[in-house]
């Protein structure tokens, strides 16, 4: 089932559904631009179905890779993302955790999410933060925000955001894979 969710995504990211040859050479060049990784139109029509063999080994790489292409870490970071939006409603979490209790004054954290988003930001207390240093993101630097949990590997959410004069009430991070978070070293 998983497996042809990944396909039936893959076909909607490419805009196209192959179902020739010349498909499966297309979406082999598309997963190269956007992942710099190559799968061969072979295994694509491996994966597919073109080619009528009976049984097929997918090896875990190539999910790995087209999950990538969807934006995801991997192929299971996008089974558990198919897995929460088809009814997990609740769970304990064992992640990391940071709350503002966890920081002084001052403290910086860095926070990464995918594809390729960072923010530095300081602890300004109470669970106020602000932005410091910004790497494609849409926060700017100056923005104020509060958040009282911060989860590895879990969507951040933010209220109360003040960004270019205007207060937004929420902004969500790392929305599919989570964030990664960093304490930066407390200088002086």
């Amino acid at each position: 089932m998983e497996q042809e969710l990944l396909k039936q995504k893959v076909g909607q990211k490419a805009g196209f559904s192959p179902e020739t040859s010349h498909d499966f050479n297309d979406l082999s060049q598309l997963i190269q631009e956007a992942t710099g990784e190559y799968l061969s139109p072979t295994t694509l029509k491996r994966i597919w179905g073109y080619l009528k063999k009976e049984q097929v080994q997918t090896r875990r790489h190539t999910h790995d890779v087209l999950a990538r292409y969807l934006g995801f870490n991997n192929y299971r970071s996008f089974i558990e993302t198919i897995q929460g939006e088809q009814g997990v409603q609740s769970m304990i979490l064992a992640n990391n955790k940071v709350t503002p209790e966890d920081l002084s004054i001052g403290q910086q954290l860095c926070i990464t999410w995918l594809p390729d988003r960072r923010v530095v930001v300081e602890h300004l207390g109470e669970g106020r933060f602000t932005v410091h240093e910004v790497e494609n993101a849409k926060l700017t630097v100056g923005d104020t925000f509060t958040c009282h949990l911060l989860l590895q590997n879990e969507p951040l959410y933010l209220d109360n955001v003040s960004h270019q004069d205007t207060v937004f009430p929420a902004y969500i991070a790392g929305k599919i894979n989570g964030v990664k978070i960093y304490k930066m070293e407390v200088v002086g």
